[in-house]
């Protein structure tokens, strides 16, 4: 519940509901619902741009999940730490250093459990540092990387060959279950040119025009991949 209110931007009753959590954890002894819990606690007050206390938060459930050998939740806790270190670092409130060297052990982590799209979400974040270091180099390497996970994970769209995710764009399913940006989609359905048939441009299945899509404005974003990783789990 905590999760999803935070999600909905339900922030005060996301809080309560992490509290109460956080509480009858640590009541039980439950070590691992208690490590759980203090990351959504961390990813709730770093929504609230309570920083400092969200990575108080993450440290912790970074502690309690490395004492239980729960790789998972410690990524997860990293990964909102890392997002806190980035913010601090676009405000210039810190210097690059700190947040590559927790970034690269970030990767490393990722890679050892194979969270690909966090992978994709760390070597952006790398490429970013990189970028403002003037190391090209490594920046070119990272973002490389990056691409080559976006081809494997098909996470472009395949109408206009644009990741996902970068910006808050919504997105929309095809009955062939690939994914467009809503953009593309209602493009594709408002085509009137017979030459140009209604297709779906990665499988070319037929598309009908009385097909209904969920998001009528482009603008309006339903679900984007830039809140788990680059911005931050927001998810993530």
């Amino acid at each position: 519940m905590a999760a999803a209110l935070r999600k909905q931007g339900e922030l005060g009753d996301a809080h309560d509901y992490c509290s109460e959590a956080t509480r009858l954890s640590l009541v039980s002894g439950d070590q691992c619902t208690y490590a759980k819990s203090i990351r959504i606690m961390g990813d709730i007050y770093r929504k609230k741009s309570e920083i400092s206390n969200a990575y108080r938060q993450y440290e912790s459930a970074m502690s309690t999940a490395c004492s239980m050998g729960d790789r998972l939740c410690q990524m997860e806790a990293m990964d909102g730490a890392a997002r806190c270190l980035e913010a601090l670092r676009l405000q210039q409130k810190i210097c690059n250093c700190r947040p590559l060297e927790f970034n690269t052990r970030l990767l490393e982590v990722a890679m050892a459990i194979g969270a690909k799209l966090l992978i994709r979400t760390v070597r952006v974040r790398l490429c970013r540092i990189y970028q403002s270091l003037g190391d090209e180099e490594h920046e070119d390497e990272h973002a490389r990387a990056a691409q080559r996970l976006e081809e494997e994970l098909e996470l472009q769209c395949g109408a206009c060959s644009l990741p996902f995710g970068y910006d808050a764009d919504s997105l929309e399913a095809l009955p062939c279950a690939h994914i467009l940006h809503a953009r593309c989609a209602h493009e594709i359905l408002r085509r009137r040119d017979k030459k140009k048939k209604r297709v779906c441009p990665d499988c070319e299945k037929s598309v009908s025009s009385r097909l209904y899509l969920q998001c009528e404005d482009s603008h309006h974003s339903t679900f984007s991949l830039s809140s788990l990783p680059l911005h931050a789990s927001s998810a993530v």
